[in-house]
């Protein structure tokens, strides 16, 4: 009798409660695996993975095709006011320096520098010319050789004839020579003077007919000959008027407007780097255009020149200062800033986010949509695509906001603030429009709820807190209230309670045995439920959150779940003598968790919020079932072990004071 005194658990009791009660927790253990099985490899092979992964996708691609067009937008918005802000520079500097006397410095160097090129090239066409002319009279002459010979074979003959002839003739004769050498010697003598008198008038002739009629002709050749003379000539003059000129005028105002942007932009800055890497100045940063292979640039201040130039003509002629250049930069320039701003920013945009350093920055912020390194690769966000998605984002985001510049009406434009403050307003609106994602048009509740439905874990939602907070625990639910009423109120409803306390079991030892069959029963159904899940996610091809350790929890936190649950129609057992009642109040209580945790999961956070409605969030906090975090274990968190100690309080709470009532509660015998 000590020893029976001192038992708690019988045997025999817990064999009759197996045996009344087994075939139900068999069928409804196989049928809470077979619904759990279907559910978990259904929604594991079927589409909606797909469905899921095709929203993904989608918000993925426009949320950075968003930032893409958002971060470009804003960068050439910083360097278009850098380059306007280089070009007022450029200009004041500019017109401090064009004044009448740089004006007239500049024209004598440079009529100087062209005096000094034309006579350069005059000497070397004459010279050209003259050699033409000297070869075209030798030719002549040779080819009037014969007729030269008969002239001077007439004009010697005639010379003999002449008394002079003879007289010096007589003469050579006295010294001592012979008739005929004398002759010869004569005739020698007139023969080389005649040959020089009738050549030099040949040549006369020629060259003034050759000249006559060949003057313009060689001339137009010689020029011809010596257009690259000519030009290099022209080139090096037009080299060192330009020098000139960028020494007097370019040069201090590019460095005066160069070093205003450090000024206007801290130097440090990306603002500054973007500024100045679209301005270029001088090509210092062709190697960034060299290594991303565009295209290297002209000049920024190419266009300048002209209209320089024709301001410092226009102060030493008109003797005032001109307005060519700051007329161009405030009416004509727009459309070439913004392309060149546009192009520049669009590569830098397209390395900066294409670079390792952005790319893992990318993966961390999408690391709630489960986007790996192999998938945000495959989503084509090279170097190319963004910028084009740049390029084209900043030349849509430009032609937009000009246009809708133009409809302001006259009336706002002549009020300054009024007119800053509407241009503002275009300009947030259309960047919303232009670079703005798909969630960022929709309605703030939609665009919420398709965030909400990229980011969520449907496959967990779907085990998780569908099945084994509702679905799963229907089941169960029913077999806890059915057998906790058998264990104890049914058998006293009955009078086998009386035959059993009429032996040696005591109070006490049957509801410690009942207790622990109770429990025990519901601890073995989750352990197959365990086993079965986990052999289902093995064969599930699924992308979710949900780990094998995260699925024993959940198993866990149903059982605990359904431990209080127990604990609660345990404690109405143990009460009421009739089974009706303590199934009312027990089952009621249980069936009451249920329906109350199916209707606040539509008001839970887990349901998007573009069907979520928020009311009916207000049964979680009268369901004791609630208390069951699915969330928490998904997400990794600690907030449901509190919560499950919490049940297990309560489930222990209700076996304990059922066990006492009944051991103190008079029964019907």
């Amino acid at each position: 009798m000590k020893n029976n005194k001192r038992r708690l658990f019988s045997k025999a009791l817990f064999k009759q409660s197996c045996k009344a009660n087994g075939l139900m927790w068999l069928i409804i253990t196989v049928a809470v695996c077979f619904m759990l099985s279907c559910v978990m490899l259904i929604s594991g092979t079927s589409n909606i993975s797909s469905v899921k992964d095709g929203v993904q996708d989608t918000i993925i691609q426009e949320l950075i095709t968003s930032e893409i067009k958002k971060t470009s937008i804003n960068v050439e918005d910083k360097a278009l006011n850098g380059e306007k802000e280089f070009d007022s520079k450029f200009t004041s500097k500019f017109n401090e320096l064009n004044t009448k006397e740089n004006a007239i410095r500049f024209k004598a160097y440079k009529e100087a520098k062209t005096q000094e090129a034309y006579l350069e090239c005059a000497n070397l066409v004459k010279d050209l010319v003259t050699e033409k002319i000297t070869n075209a009279v030798e030719e002549k002459v040779l080819s009037e050789e014969n007729e030269i010979k008969s002239e001077i074979a007439n004009a010697v003959t005639s010379d003999m004839s002449k008394e002079e002839a003879a007289y010096e003739i007589g003469i050579l004769m006295a010294q001592g020579k012979t008739q005929n050498e004398a002759i010869e010697e004569v005739k020698a003598k007139y023969i080389a003077l005649e040959t020089e008198k009738i050549k030099n008038e040949h040549i006369a002739n020629a060259k003034a007919s050759i000249i006559a009629s060949k003057q313009e002709e060689y001339t137009l050749e010689a020029q011809e000959e010596l257009v690259n003379e000519l030009n290099e000539i022209q080139s090096e003059t037009e080299a060192d008027v330009t020098n000139k000129f960028k020494e007097m005028y370019v040069i201090p105002s590019y460095t005066y407007a160069s070093n205003s942007i450090k000024s206007y932009y801290d130097e440090n800055t990306n603002e500054y780097k973007v500024t100045m890497l679209t301005i270029n100045p001088n090509h210092l940063l062709d190697s960034e255009y060299s290594k991303n292979n565009e295209e290297i640039p002209d000049e920024y201040i190419n266009d300048f020149s002209f209209y320089m130039l024709s301001d410092v003509e226009n102060y030493e002629y008109n003797d005032c200062q001109g307005y060519s250049l700051l007329e161009f930069i405030t009416n004509d320039r727009s459309e070439f800033l913004e392309n060149r701003a546009a192009k520049a920013c669009a590569m830098v945009v397209g390395a900066k986010l294409t670079s390792a350093d952005y790319k893992k920055e990318i993966l961390n912020i999408l690391k709630d949509y489960k986007v790996t390194e192999e998938k945000y690769d495959a989503m084509g966000f090279d170097y190319k695509n963004t910028y084009k998605i740049a390029y084209e984002s900043i030349l849509e985001f430009q032609n937009k906001l000009n246009y809708e510049y133009s409809l302001i009406d006259e009336n706002i434009k002549a009020n300054e603030d009024l007119y800053k403050a509407k241009k503002s307003e275009i300009h947030d609106k259309l960047f919303i429009d232009v670079a703005g994602s798909l969630l960022d048009k929709l309605p703030e509740n939609v665009s919420d709820g398709i965030h909400e439905l990229g980011t969520m874990d449907l496959y967990g939602l779907i085990v998780g807190s569908i099945f084994f907070k509702m679905a799963g625990l229907l089941l169960p639910i029913i077999y806890l209230i059915m057998c906790s009423n058998s264990l104890i109120a049914g058998q006293v409803d009955t009078g086998s309670m009386a035959y059993v306390l009429s032996t040696s079991t005591r109070r006490k030892e049957v509801t410690f045995t009942q207790a622990i069959y109770l429990a025990g029963s519901l601890l073995l159904m989750f352990i197959c439920t365990t086993i079965t899940s986990c052999i289902c996610f093995a064969i599930a091809d699924v992308t979710t959150d949900l780990t094998y350790l995260k699925l024993i929890l959940i198993n866990l936190g149903a059982f605990v779940t359904l431990f209080a649950i127990s604990g609660i129609n345990y404690l109405t057992s143990c009460i009421f003598d009739r089974s009706k009642k303590a199934m009312a109040l027990g089952g009621g209580i249980s069936m009451f968790f249920l329906v109350a945790t199916m209707l606040g999961l539509f008001g839970s956070p887990v349901i998007p919020s573009v069907v979520r409605i928020s009311a009916l969030n207000n049964f979680n906090y009268v369901s004791l079932i609630s208390l069951f975090d699915v969330v928490s274990i998904l997400d990794g968190g600690n907030a449901w072990i509190y919560k499950l100690i919490i049940l297990v309080i309560v489930g222990l709470a209700g076996y304990i004071i059922g066990s006492i009532r009944f051991e103190k509660k008079d029964l019907p015998l």
